[in-house]
């Protein structure tokens, strides 16, 4: 799993969420998170309805009205790249707390246009997904994005998990709370102080303060050379071959065992780790949201191991990697389990679902893809790595 992989699932969860389980299981690019890039269709209309050159976002929401979401600020506010990459040309503005905390504010033209582009999504997502043979998941995209009432806007729309575009005439700024608190109501409060000053900016340089942005953690340039082999090896056995890079922010090592070939797939994420990691969290709630309310995961994770149950899912597994040979992963050991209370030598670490583990340290965010790992040997691996960050 790449950590652009979940920077996309974590950008619009409720949406991508359900389009991603087709793009996975059909070979479609063309997942719902995926039409709001640059480059997409919905994308490109935003764009052209929009235009290029955006008012500085930094002007729409004080560092002490931001305080009250994020903390006390770790820098002061600058401009980003929709990557969160400060950049003095940035269309969004970035308010992070000291405890990794963040919320951002992208302010757009074209109000009218892009609210219309958005409200149908739904419409555009469902017919994706009945296209592609899953029209039970259809009617779910007309629940996941909802009208926000009573707001000095002329439309507002509240995207679980959670971000919320508002729209007064021609002006229009998308609030992004994911990886803050990811609530609605907080979005809600951001837009009544946004939206007036749509006309009515605060004086204030957010490109000037991109200078004193947080900078990411010092890191290899190849993630494969950020723990030694012989510390691998002490975690999850002897190493059948070197590690294998996937992108820089990427490595694969691989362990010969007597239930087959394991490998333990590692991701990175250098600078923004305790956001991506609180979008993840909130990316979970955001699909009982978009199922119509919350998803009673109790009985799914706490289902009993008996022999052939853990057959059963170690089946399962192997279908998902495409049925090929190799050891069922941590899901057959510990069940299809989510555990947020993980303790080791991070900040935050969780299991989902029994195929991630997920931990973040220093700002940095490791994820780990479990679909053939054993459990406890990837969590041996996880407190190697995290203990070199």
């Amino acid at each position: 799993m790449s950590i652009d992989r979940i920077r996309r699932l974590a950008g619009f969860a409720a949406l991508g969420l359900s389009a991603t389980i087709v793009a996975c299981n059909k070979g479609d690019s063309n997942s719902a998170s995926g039409m709001f890039h640059k480059d997409a269709p919905l994308g490109s209309a935003i764009a052209s309805a929009t235009g290029d050159a955006m008012p500085d976002p930094c002007t729409m929401l004080s560092a002490n009205e931001a305080e009250v979401y994020v903390g006390v600020l770790a820098s002061p506010p600058y401009r980003a790249d929709d990557s969160g990459v400060p950049t003095t040309s940035g269309e969004a503005c970035m308010y992070r707390g000291t405890d990794g905390r963040q919320i951002s504010i992208t302010r757009l033209k074209g109000g009218g246009a892009a609210g219309q582009i958005l409200s149908d999504v739904p419409n555009a997502v469902g017919g994706a997904l009945d296209k592609a043979g899953a029209g039970n998941l259809a009617a779910a995209t007309h629940r996941v994005m909802k009208d926000v009432p009573n707001g000095p806007w002329d439309h507002a729309t509240w995207i679980p998990g959670g971000s919320m575009m508002v729209t007064k005439g021609d002006d229009a700024a998308n609030i992004d709370v994911t990886a803050a608190s990811g609530k609605e109501d907080d979005a809600a409060s951001i837009a009544r102080q946004v939206v007036p000053r749509f006309g009515h900016p605060l004086d204030y340089d957010g490109a000037t303060a991109v200078a004193s942005a947080p900078k990411p953690k010092a890191h290899p340039a190849q993630a494969c050379d950020l723990v030694p082999r012989a510390a691998i090896e002490a975690a999850i056995g002897a190493l059948d071959g070197a590690p294998t890079p996937g992108d820089a922010d990427e490595c694969d090592y691989r362990v010969a065992s007597a239930d087959g070939p394991r490998t333990y797939k590692v991701s990175y994420t250098w600078q923004g780790g305790q956001k991506n990691y609180n979008m993840l969290k909130h990316g979970m709630s955001t699909l009982g949201s978009a199922m119509g309310g919350s998803i009673p995961t109790g009985a799914m994770d706490s289902m009993k191991m008996d022999p052939n149950m853990s057959k059963m899912i170690g089946g399962l597994m192997k279908m998902a990697g495409g049925g090929g040979p190799g050891a069922a992963g941590a899901a057959s050991q510990v069940g299809f389990r989510t555990d947020t209370t993980l303790k080791g030598p991070w900040d935050n670490a969780s299991l989902l679902h029994g195929t991630q583990l997920l931990a973040v340290k220093s700002d940095v965010m490791v994820a780990m893809d479990l679909q053939s790992a054993d459990y406890e040997r990837a969590k041996a691996l996880l407190a190697v790595i995290c203990s070199r960050l």
